[in-house]
C-alpha cells in the first residue's frame, strides 16, 4: 500500500522538532484540498525553523538547512513531465544538523527529516 500524498500543508520536521516549509504557493498542477503537492525539488535550498537541537560543535548541531535530496518510494504519481509526487511512503532527506551518539562507540548521525500528511484521500498509486 502507498502512503498519502505530501502536499504544502504536510508537516516537514527534523529530529529535534525543527520545522521545514516547502512554499505554499501551488506550484503544481495537482492539489488536495487546495494544497499543492510537493516534489523532492521543492525542498532545495529551504531552511529549518525552531531545532531544539543544543549548538556543541563537535559533538551536535543545531538543523540550520536541507542539504540531501528529497525523496521517496510511494508511488508513481508524477506531475511536470514526470517529477515524482512525494508520499509518506519512504520518505527521506536530511538537515545539516548533527545529533550525538548514543554511546562512544556509535558514529555522530546527521538530522533526518520526517513528514506527515495533511490528508488521506489522495495515495501514491
Amino acid at each position: 500500500m502507498s502512503g498519502d500524498v505530501l502536499t504544502t500543508a504536510s508537516t516537514f520536521t527534523c529530529q529535534s522538532q525543527g520545522i521545514v516549509k516547502p512554499d505554499p504557493k501551488p506550484r503544481h498542477p495537482l492539489t488536495v484540498n487546495d494544497k499543492s503537492v510537493v516534489i523532492g525539488k521543492d525542498f532545495v535550498g529551504l531552511t529549518v525553523a525552531g531545532c531544539l537541537k543544543q549548538n556543541q560543535p563537535p559533538a551536535a548541531k543545531t538543523c540550520v538547512n536541507v542539504v540531501s535530496r528529497v525523496s521517496s518510494s510511494g508511488g508513481v504519481l508524477t506531475v511536470n513531465g514526470g517529477a515524482e509526487v512525494l508520499t509518506t511512503d519512504g520518505f527521506t532527506g536530511a538537515t545539516d544538523g548533527i545529533i550525538p551518539p548514543v554511546t562512544p562507540q556509535d558514529p555522530p548521525t546527521g538530522g533526518a527529516l520526517s513528514a506527515t500528511a495533511d490528508q488521506s484521500f489522495l495515495k501514491g498509486a
